[in-house]
Parts: C-alpha cells; structure tokens; sequence
C-alpha cells in the first residue's frame, strides 16, 4: 500500500497534508525517514510511524498455491476448474489476482496475492525475474540442448528468446531457468529442438520456492521471511 494512502486512510492527516508532513521527515518505515508519497508498504513486514506513533493499517494477502494439472489460472470461468476453486470459502477473494499464469496442463507454484505493485513489478521484463521448471520429456534429450538453449532459441519463427539455463537430469528429464515469461514459452522451446514437453512443473518464482510438502492443489500463506524476500519488488 503506498504510504500517502495509508496516512490518509488510518490516521488523521488530511490527504492534502501528507506530502508536506513527509518532507518534514515525521513518517518514519522501519525507523528510516522516507520522502517518496508513493513509497509501498506492508504491515506484514513494515512499521511505520507518524510522530513517533504507531500507525495500524490492513496488511497485504499473499499465497503459494500448488497448481494441479487440468485447472485454468484464473479466478473464473463458465466451464471449466479454475485454480481459485482451490481456495476455501472463508478466503475473500476481492482485490486477489495470480502472479505467474500457467497453462492449463502445466502444474506446480503460482502466487496469489492483493499488492498490485508487487505483481506488476515482479512480471515486467525489466525486474529480470527467474522462473524455475522442472520438465518431462518424450523424446530424449541431446548432448547439444545445453548449449543451445545457453544461446537462444528461437520460438515462433521469429522470437528470439533470451539465454536459458538448462540442466539435463537424465535422458528424458531437465530443470529449465528462464527471466522471461512469452505464452507456452517452455514448450515452445523444447519443440524449437524437436522435443515435446509431456509434464511441466515451475518450482521458483524469484526468491520464493514451491513448497515440497504441498499437495497439488493445496496452498498456503506465505511466512514472513516470504514476504520479507519479495519486498525487494515493492518499490
């Protein structure tokens, strides 16, 4: 939440006069005088101060979900199971949306969260975010696919693709590293190379991790230290 919202909304300062009180350094996050009205903040991980007193805000939502297979990332749909359906019914839905979308047979870790700042900062091209996949392939992979997937691959006859970072695990299996997210982008490279991807599952956005001992499906908030990790992506 910016803080020139927050002063308005959860203390007595009139939104008129919150650019004057921080330019009097009288806001303090974390005990750090700040100058920027727009300067994001979290009650997770923030405190923040005016005049030396605790100001009380609504913190920000943020989940690790397990996408099964066969689900939409969506939050509805007409027909078909969306990865919301997951979500229990105590949960408010309003204001959430997904970062990181897969495809409908693609699993594993999606976030789903209410800071707005957070998901446009962490998707735009520019942040160089990295996303982590573990693959299962039909056909074997070659001795080669190392070194051209290093180079840039070329998907859709004409989009060139920044360098990924594979790593071969066995002769039908890989970890594939990439900071760019283009539609079905990991399928799309193996079949540049004349491979068909038959399971995909993304395991890292940035620093968060899916967590090992969720099931398909099932999902948590995240801890602290989390949220903590992605606050580099707040400002």
């Amino acid at each position: 939440m910016r803080i020139d919202d927050v002063l308005a909304s959860y203390t007595t300062t009139k939104k008129s006069e919150v650019k004057k009180i921080i330019k009097q350094n009288r806001v303090l996050v974390d005990g750090i005088a700040i100058n920027l009205i727009n300067h994001q903040v979290d009650s997770n991980i923030n405190e923040v101060k005016l005049d030396g007193k605790l100001v009380q805000f609504p913190a920000h939502r943020y989940l690790m979900l397990n996408k099964a297979i066969r689900t939409l990332s969506a939050n509805q749909d007409a027909s078909l199971p969306v990865v919301f359906d997951a979500l229990s019914p105590d949960v408010n839905r309003e204001g959430l949306y997904i970062i990181g979308r897969l495809d409908f047979l693609s699993e594993g870790l999606i976030l789903i969260t209410d800071n707005g700042k957070l998901g446009r900062k962490i998707l735009e091209p520019e942040a160089h975010v990295e996303k982590v996949y573990e693959v299962v392939t039909k056909e074997p992979l070659s001795e080669t696919a190392v070194a051209e997937f290093a180079s840039g691959l070329v998907i859709d006859g004409t989009v060139k693709l920044a360098p990924a970072k594979l790593v071969v695990t066995s002769e039908h299996t890989a970890s594939i590293t990439i900071s760019e997210g283009k539609n079905r982008q990991i399928r799309k490279m193996f079949l540049s190379i004349g491979v068909l991807v038959t399971k995909l599952v993304r395991t890292e956005i940035g620093p968060i991790k899916l967590d090992e001992q969720l099931a398909s499906g099932d999902y948590r908030s995240l801890t602290k230290p989390e949220i903590k990790a992605l606050s580099r992506y707040f400002n």
